[in-house]
């Protein structure tokens, strides 16, 4: 295996089509099939559609594998092993009436516990008795422990990846509950928090909490070798909510349209106007920029934010609504001609809609 991380486009092009990608999709045909023994058809259901449905997610979490160099399969069978339980838990809230947040705090526990080895497990489903999984939820969570204590940098890094996990699961809990009280919350939560990123808008810090890239980033650190609480610290910070933010903001840029006609929260209609929106983004884009150009690796972790731009403006979302063409046009143009070369190679990073 080549441990050497690529430094431009096309390499990581290349080697994440032969080699993270193939690994990520056959963990997740795995998972597949042990959810597929889930004794309750509507959990079983949902279990196994949310892989079907997202295995985006892991296909782009499985590139940052190419920075744990001779540990790359464990990083992969960790990372896929937490995202399904992220994209698992995202759908139970989804399909839950309740709005309950103390529920929706105690099933996304399991990302905690996915973070703590040797630790008793929590009882994910107290607030939803009776609700019977089979274990899913349980062996996704020890399959992340087993591997991620494996990793030599984990025990330096441990309490920088709980801290950006804590922030994912503030955001998924204040993101389900009732549609009036998302606002308030997502604000108060900012303002709490606002000494992190005073320059961010509190729905541009909701997308800095949103996204998994930082822990991702960490954990394939933490697999390749020993690093320092600081140079942890430093990942972390280059990470999130900068590029977080930038990650996420793309995201619910190709889901405007489609979260206008379910009367569901975007982010990016809190911008003033087209103009306002590709101006902020610019300023994320640039923050992460100057912290990405520190970090070790640093050419791979621009590619990376460059290759953000083309893997959602290349969404068929996109292509459907003429404005969003033009916005994604502009936008794209941020990402410079790194973005648009993967953006022209988009076969690999097909997303499904």
């Amino acid at each position: 295996m080549n441990t050497t991380v690529p430094s431009n486009s096309l390499q990581i092009l290349l080697r994440a089509s032969k080699e993270t990608i193939p690994k990520a999709r056959q963990h997740l045909k795995d998972w597949k099939q042990i959810g597929e023994q889930i004794p309750d058809e509507e959990i079983r259901q949902q279990a196994t559609w949310t892989i079907s449905d997202k295995t985006f997610h892991c296909e782009g979490g499985s590139i940052l594998g190419l920075l744990a160099g001779d540990n790359q399969d464990a990083y992969i069978k960790f990372m896929v092993a937490y995202q399904s339980i992220c994209d698992y838990l995202d759908t139970l809230c989804d399909k839950n009436d309740a709005h309950n947040q103390d529920d929706f705090r105690s099933i996304h526990h399991a990302l905690l516990d996915s973070l703590t080895p040797g630790e008793p497990f929590y009882d994910y489903y107290e607030h939803r008795k009776p609700f019977d999984d089979g274990g899913y939820l349980q062996n996704l969570v020890t399959t992340c422990r087993q591997t991620i204590e494996t990793f030599p940098g984990f025990a330096n890094m441990q309490e920088d990846m709980k801290e950006v996990a804590q922030f994912y699961i503030d955001f998924q809990v204040y993101k389900h509950v009732e549609k009036s009280l998302r606002e308030p919350l997502l604000m108060h939560y900012y303002e709490t928090n606002k000494h992190l990123a005073p320059s961010m808008r509190w729905y541009e810090f909701a997308c800095g909490t949103a996204s998994t890239l930082g822990l991702y980033c960490l954990a394939a650190y933490a697999a390749k070798s020993i690093r320092t609480k600081e140079e942890s610290k430093q990942i972390k910070e280059a990470y999130f909510p900068w590029l977080q933010g930038l990650h996420i903001m793309l995201d619910y840029f190709i889901d405007q349209e489609e979260d206008r006609a379910e009367d569901e929260m975007n982010f990016t209609s809190y911008y003033e106007n087209r103009e306002d929106l590709i101006q902020r983004v610019n300023i994320l884009d640039k923050e992460a920029t100057t912290k990405l150009k520190k970090l070790p690796d640093a050419s791979f972790h621009l590619l990376i934010k460059r290759g953000l731009y083309a893997i959602y403006l290349a969404d068929s979302k996109v292509k459907a609504h003429p404005q969003m063409q033009k916005d994604a046009k502009a936008l794209l143009k941020l990402g410079g001609m790194p973005a648009k070369f993967f953006y022209y190679n988009r076969w690999m990073f097909k997303r499904k809609t």
